[in-house]
């Protein structure tokens, strides 16, 4: 499934503009603008009070507009504002006990109203919630009626919903509830764990044998033609291959080749062998260095064909390159990003950020 581009520009743009005014600021040595700082001490993430809650701070924000971006293409439901956003925040490792937007509005001990916003804060109406991706161009996300989108709160239509509270995540609160709510009810949630140790991505090299590749596409046909092949090659190649979502897609052991569409333009069949004609468009490529090509182009391929039995054949997938489908590429380029985006002790993940940023922009907006 494939959602329009421009619906998620706002959110790539954003994430490019982000990463490098971090990367300004860690040069720099600052902590941002006078304005900023009179915010970070009313509203930051770090409480002079050791009583007070933990406030999801401006990296956090940005990881959670990462679980936005990972969940595009995810399935072919339309949830309700207060669930995709309930979602969105599982996803990004941030927790709390769902609620509806309308009690969101009324204030949850999960969440803390602010004044000054900063993005992966809510932003909220009574009977509808969002995600705020930029404070200055006063956009968000959220469940629209034509699907999952970005949408600005200046609009005519928002505005006559009166203005919005805003609120911030509380880290602290949201343990104790998350806590309390495991105690009651005897079960354990996973999701409160990677809030507290939130996971990191590995940099050692992927060997083959670490990563398991989608197994061979089957054609259910006597003859197979150019349409039943592309069919089975692309059901296979959906399937996120084993082991890479948690990889650093830097340092494969293998090239990564990321397709945006694919087609079988001919088959040919002797005895009981064959081959297909496979067409790619190609925005994306990863070499085995972990230098990306952004440079879209077209890619001709003959894969092999082997009879199975009377009613059925298989194709050979080459086993020296890694083949994704540009909506699987969006949710692991999307959650390495996420996860990129909880590490702030170092400058060394600045230049991977840009890049991921950069790489999602080149298959998103194509």
């Amino acid at each position: 499934m494939f959602f329009k581009a421009s619906a998620w520009a706002p959110l790539l743009l954003y994430v490019l503009f982000a990463t490098a005014a971090e990367a300004q600021q860690k040069v720099h040595g600052k902590e941002g603008s006078p304005a900023g700082q009179r915010a970070s001490k009313a509203e930051g993430s770090t409480p002079e009070n050791p009583s007070q809650p933990s406030l999801l701070n401006p990296s956090e924000g940005l990881s959670v507009i990462g679980a936005a971006l990972e969940s595009r293409g995810r399935g072919h439901s339309k949830p309700d504002c207060s669930h995709l956003v309930h979602a969105v925040y599982e996803r990004a490792g941030f927790p709390y006990s769902y609620a509806s937007s309308s009690d969101l509005y009324a204030g949850i001990d999960e969440f803390q109203r602010v004044t000054r916003p900063q993005a992966g804060d809510l932003v909220v109406w009574p009977g509808h919630v969002g995600i705020l991706v930029n404070p200055s161009q006063n956009t968000f996300f959220s469940a629209l009626r034509s699907g999952a989108g970005v949408e600005s709160y200046s609009a005519s239509y928002w505005k006559e919903r009166g203005a919005p509270r805003f609120y911030r995540y509380a880290k602290g609160e949201a343990t104790k509830v998350n806590e309390a709510r495991a105690g009651t009810s005897g079960l354990t949630h996973v999701a409160l764990d990677v809030s507290e140790n939130p996971p990191k991505m590995t940099s050692v090299d992927v060997s083959p044998t670490n990563i398991q590749l989608p197994q061979v596409p089957v054609i259910n046909s006597a003859r197979p033609r150019p349409g039943e092949v592309t069919q089975a090659i692309l059901f296979t190649l959906s399937i996120d291959p084993e082991g890479l979502r948690e990889r650093d897609v830097f340092k494969l052991a293998r090239p990564l080749v990321v397709f945006s569409r694919l087609e079988v333009r001919t088959v040919k069949i002797h005895g009981d062998l064959g081959q297909a004609q496979v067409r790619m468009t190609v925005p994306l490529g990863v070499a085995r260095d972990g230098q990306p090509n952004l440079k879209r182009r077209q890619e001709t391929q003959m894969w092999p064909l082997r009879r199975r039995d009377q009613k059925s054949w298989e194709l050979l997938l080459p086993h020296d390159v890694i083949y994704m489908p540009r909506d699987t590429a969006v949710r692991i380029l999307a959650h390495q990003l996420m996860l990129l985006a909880d590490t702030e002790s170092s400058t060394a993940s600045l230049p991977q950020k840009s890049q991921l940023a950069q790489m999602l922009k080149t298959i998103l907006v194509e």
